[in-house]
């Protein structure tokens, strides 16, 4: 909730209080960089024990709704990464296009909603998921500068900017923020990326994706799978720092930012 202190003002918007992704209200996942993170020989992050390649089994709900993400099965658990001179140290890496974590709890939202990731991607020579249920249901990025998601069966939107900067794939250099909202049932998609030396926003700073689409869906959101559509389904290749999901709450220009200096500050 949102307390006393200091303030960052936005246009007419003035956001009060604000000291992490749970200033506001409405979070029901937080999957943070770093942390709440457990292997299959019992390592944590907490014990400051994990090691290169560990498999990762838990990543946990640092929302207080204990809805963690979890996989029991050993070839789709995703990996505690060293590589990268430790650069990528405290996020989970989803590689070879074939793992996946499973929520505790599927989340059904059916108003509005903000989802934002924090990641890196490695490869996208086809569409890859953030996050879905089956394909009723999904948040992907398709290619270097298309977003596409699904919900409730209702078919494809599509946001796919051919003017702002593509994301860079591949490059160990690189960090990008997406945010997907929904506010009474209009959908749209912002891009903050880049690399250290640019403050992670000289790529993207906060882009309206494909700002002339007025894409509109109400109907139920169902997520349940983190990096797949669904188990083994159009599986992410890359590594997720964190994941944020608000149920009733769209995030304001003010509070995305406040968000994104918050994620990115967050390094091991």
């Amino acid at each position: 909730m949102l307390g006393l202190g200091n303030s960052i003002a936005s246009g007419n918007v003035v956001v009060e209080g604000y000291s992490d992704p749970a200033s506001f209200s409405g979070l029901v996942l937080w999957l943070g960089f770093n942390q709440g993170i457990t292997a299959a020989n019992g390592n944590t992050t907490a014990a400051g024990d994990m090691v290169n390649n560990d498999q990762i089994t838990q990543w946990d709900d640092l929302s207080g709704n204990t809805n963690h993400a979890v996989q029991s099965t050993s070839t789709d658990m995703p990996r505690w990464d060293t590589a990268n001179s430790g650069a990528d140290i405290g996020a989970p890496k989803f590689a070879n296009n074939a793992k996946y974590m499973d929520l505790t709890t599927p989340i059904e939202i059916t108003g509005d909603f903000t989802i934002m990731i924090r990641f890196r991607v490695n490869d996208i020579s086809t569409s890859r998921c953030f996050l879905g249920n089956a394909a009723d249901d999904l948040f992907k990025l398709h290619d270097a500068d298309d977003f596409r998601a699904i919900i409730g069966g209702s078919g494809t939107s599509s946001w796919e900017d051919t003017s702002a900067t593509d994301l860079t794939v591949a490059d160990p250099d690189y960090r990008h923020i997406v945010t997907f909202t929904r506010s009474s049932g209009a959908m749209k998609v912002y891009v903050n990326g880049g690399t250290a030396s640019g403050d992670w926003k000289d790529e993207q700073d906060d882009v309206d994706w494909d700002s002339a689409e007025s894409h509109s869906d109400t109907d139920t959101f169902t997520i349940s799978n983190i990096g797949s559509e669904a188990d083994d389904t159009t599986n992410f290749n890359g590594w997720f720092y964190d994941i944020l999901i608000y149920d009733g709450t769209t995030l304001t220009t003010a509070e995305r930012k406040l968000n994104y200096d918050y994620l990115t500050a967050q390094v091991v």
